[in-house]
This record gives structure tokens, C-alpha cells and sequence, in this order.
């Protein structure tokens, strides 16, 4: 039988390449025309988190994919609650490489309709743009990944790799959706080598031309932290050395004083270097070695003034939350304080931690951790995905550069980096800096409509060369 099978194949591979099926050609016009539909279809959907309602969004996702003939689950219903739900579907592929799975999350940020001059959950289209809750975060992405794939299907290309897509709840709130799918069913993501999903932009200069696309290879980790001080309740017309505010102040105090240690990683080493070529000297020397450069004070001055390079180069903490007393003239017996620590990729929290204490010097002071740290996040950059992702990008735009930011913010990739997937955070679009700012979790959130189309063939090149 093996000696037959190795005849077959030996067959096969001496055929013309007439013999194959040919893919047929794309019509993109009509494609984009009803990408732009879908997308607003999706955004009409209202699945503000919380409460959720991803349940409506995954049965929508099916309908279409059943359609298409690509075979979908709805998943964990009775895990994540009344109305909430994940989405997996698979095309399959000939199996002779591993699959790639493309995730986004069904979940949106609250909007509150009186800030916005449109519906926000209307899917309007109007100048030019596509506007409601989940325009950018992120359901133009997933719409992009799922007609990219939807249209490898209708073109019959061959694929090597099986093409998986899913949708995620709970991603803006607290993870559910990929920690429950990622414990529950990591028999359906054992075949898959990559991942990508959200956690990076694209820079572009002032007159909309792409600087250079971001693929996000590494993100920093959560590590929240309550501070809680006890004390004896009295009234606030006599102080007492029992007020538990005062020693939370100080300790707050203390941290917002510390300076963490800089310290660059492998991914935002490449991400400096492959910045440098933008920069006049003496800067473009700066970010050409970072190592060096953070050692002379004027260039550590100018790196560090950048808020997301000072964020990327070291563990960082902001002070968010204060509870003490409800009325003014009640010493309370317990003061309260909650921050926001993101630690590096490589950083050991138990270490951190312990470093924390140290700083604050009072074990009056009492740290509670808050949520879960997710796994350390670091995909390696020298992977068949990137170069698919570098080839399509200079097909785009031949001037522009891939380059490896590190996530400040929280994504679901770890939890899928943890299965042992190389996992990439990438946004498939050309939005200015100024429209993610004011947009995501924001007013008047949209999309231009240009980029619906941009974003589609992105992804179907990038799944095309990956092959």
C-alpha cells in the first residue's frame, strides 16, 4: 500500500499545472460590496459587554457560514451563561500542513447613544464611512477574516492548510470567552501552528500613506493589584492614628515615585531598529541600538517621553482607584486602592511582587491580586505567517516596512499562545492614529468604508501565501 501511495503521488506531481482546478478569479468590486453589508449587518447586532449577547452574534455567524457550506458550532452556551456563547467553524483544507486559525471577538464596549451623532448600533453607512459600536474593536476585522475565507472557499483554491475561524465572548470584560474555548477545546486547536487576531495598528503619516504595518508579536501582562489598609472608624472632627488613609497615601505615594527598571525585550529591540530608518540623526542612532542609547541621558530623555516607548520598556504601574470614607467627616475603617501594573513578557511576577512590597515598606499594607495573569506572550518572528504577512503588506504599500510593537493593552492571544500556536496581533486596515484614538471605546466609533475593501484582500493574500 505505501509503495502504491508513493506511485500516486509521484503521478501526481508530473502533471501540468493545467491538471489542477484553477481558482477562479475574484470579482473584488462586488466582494467588498458585500463585505460592507455584512459588516453592517454585524454592527446592528448589540452586544455591548455586559451583559454580552454574543449568543445573537454566534447564531448570525452561523447562518452565514452554513450557507457557504463551512461547517460551524455554537460552543460553551452553558459555560458562559444566559445569552453568551463562542463560535468555531472550519474550512477544510488537504491537510498537508497545519491549520491557521483567524479569532476575533463578538463583544463591544458600551455606547451611550446621546454622545454619538448616529446610532450606535445602526451600521450606518454615510460619508464615506461605516459607523457604529465595533466598527475598529473589532468586528470589521472579524467580518475581513471571514469573507477572506469565505472567498478562498468560492474560489476553489487549493489549500494546504485547513482555515479556522472563530468568534470569542467576553473579550473587553474579562476573557471567558477565549479562556473557557481555549480549556474546553484544545482538541480543535491541536492541528493549528498559527493565530492572529487583534493587537496592532498600522502608523501612517500625514497624508494617509503607510509608514509601516505593526504585527503584534509580544503584549504585556496584567498584574492589578488592590491596596487595603485597616483602621478604627471614628468621627473625623478628632484624628487618630487609627485613620487608615494616611498610610495608603504614602504607600501610593511611594509608588507613583518609582522608577522601574528599563529593560528591552527581543521584539521591541527589532521594533526600535526597524523604526530607525524614519528618524533623522542623532535619533535614528538612538533607536538603531536602544541598549546603548538608554545608558546617555539625552537620548533616554527623548525615548522615555514617548508615553507607549516608555510603556514597552519597562514594567509599568498606574494608581486608578481610591475608596475611603462616603462622608467627609467619617475617619473609615478601611482604606482602599487598586492599580494597574503591566509587567513585561519575561517578568516574573512573584519577583515583581515581592519588589512592590519592598517599595512600599509597610506591612500595614495589604496586596490582594485582582483577575487572572495571563501566560507570558513572545511569538517568534522567523515563521512562514510573518513573511505571508510581509509579502502582502509590500504588494500594498512597497515603501512601507513590518515591524514587531509590543501590546501594552490586553488581548485574548496569550491564552492561545499557551496551547503552543504562534499567535500575531494585526489589523488588516490604513486608520489614522487620530480616528483609533477618538473611535475605539470612544464617540462616533466607524470605518471608513475604503478600508472594508483594503482589509478584505489583506487577509485573502495573506491566507493565499501562507499556503
Amino acid at each position: 500500500m505505501k509503495r502504491f501511495n508513493l506511485y500516486v503521488v509521484a503521478i501526481l506531481l508530473c502533471l501540468p499545472a493545467a491538471a489542477y482546478p484553477q481558482a477562479k478569479a475574484v470579482d473584488w468590486d462586488s466582494l467588498s460590496a458585500e463585505t460592507l453589508r455584512t459588516l453592517s449587518s454585524y454592527l446592528q447586532i448589540n452586544t455591548t459587554n455586559p451583559p454580552g449577547n454574543e449568543l445573537a452574534a454566534a447564531r448570525w455567524l452561523k447562518s452565514i457560514l452554513d450557507l457557504e457550506g463551512i461547517e460551524a458550532q455554537i460552543l460553551d452556551t452553558a459555560e458562559l451563561g444566559a445569552n453568551r456563547a463562542n463560535l468555531y467553524a472550519r474550512l477544510r483544507g488537504n491537510g498537508t500542513r497545519k491549520a491557521i486559525a483567524l479569532v476575533h471577538h463578538m463583544d463591544v464596549v458600551p455606547a451611550i447613544p446621546a454622545s454619538w451623532s448616529v446610532d450606535p448600533f445602526s451600521g450606518l453607512i454615510k460619508d464615506g464611512y461605516i459607523w457604529g459600536r465595533g466598527a475598529i474593536d473589532m468586528k470589521s476585522n472579524g467580518v475581513a477574516q471571514l469573507m477572506a475565507m469565505i472567498a478562498l472557499k468560492r474560489s476553489g483554491a487549493t489549500l494546504n492548510r485547513d482555515i479556522v475561524f472563530i468568534g470569542n465572548a467576553d473579550e473587553e470584560l474579562g476573557s471567558t470567552g477565549g479562556l473557557i474555548f481555549a480549556q474546553r477545546h484544545a482538541d480543535l486547536l491541536r492541528d493549528v501552528e498559527y493565530l492572529m487576531t487583534e493587537g496592532a495598528d498600522n502608523v501612517l503619516d500625514s497624508t494617509g500613506k503607510v509608514v509601516y504595518f505593526g504585527v503584534g508579536v509580544a503584549e504585556k501582562r496584567t498584574f492589578w493589584q488592590r491596596l487595603t489598609v485597616n483602621g478604627v472608624p471614628s468621627h473625623g472632627s478628632r484624628p487618630t492614628p487609627q485613620n487608615p488613609v494616611p498610610k495608603l497615601v504614602t504607600a501610593l505615594y511611594k509608588i507613583s515615585q518609582w522608577r522601574t527598571p528599563l529593560h528591552v525585550t527581543p521584539g521591541v529591540d527589532k521594533f526600535f531598529r526597524d523604526i530607525a530608518r524614519t528618524y533623522p540623526e542623532p535619533q535614528h542612532g538612538w533607536l538603531s541600538n536602544v541598549h546603548i542609547a538608554l545608558d546617555n541621558p539625552p537620548a533616554r530623555e527623548w525615548i522615555l517621553s514617548d508615553v507607549t516607548w516608555n510603556a514597552i520598556l519597562r514594567n509599568t504601574i498606574s494608581l486608578t482607584s481610591l475608596t475611603r470614607s462616603n462622608k467627609t467627616n467619617v475617619i473609615p475603617g478601611v482604606a482602599m486602592a487598586e492599580i494597574d501594573i503591566r509587567l513585561l513578557p519575561d517578568q516574573d511576577t512573584t519577583e515583581f511582587r515581592e519588589t512592590l512590597k519592598k517599595i512600599i515598606a509597610d506591612t500595614a499594607v495589604h496586596l490582594t491580586h485582582l483577575a487572572n495573569t495571563k501566560p507570558p506572550l513572545e511569538s517568534p518572528v522567523d515563521t512562514d505567517l510573518f513573511r505571508a504577512i510581509e509579502r502582502a503588506a509590500h504588494e500594498r504599500e512597497p515603501t512601507a516596512f513590518v515591524t514587531t510593537p509590543m501590546e501594552t493593552a490586553a488581548t485574548d492571544r496569550p491564552t492561545y499562545r499557551k496551547l503552543g500556536i504562534v499567535t500575531y496581533g494585526f489589523s488588516p486596515f490604513k486608520i489614522p492614529r487620530a480616528e483609533i484614538q477618538r473611535g475605539m471605546h470612544g464617540n462616533d466609533e466607524r470605518l471608513s468604508v475604503e478600508n472594508v475593501g483594503y482589509g478584505l484582500r489583506f487577509y485573502y493574500d495573506i491566507l493565499r501565501y501562507v499556503q
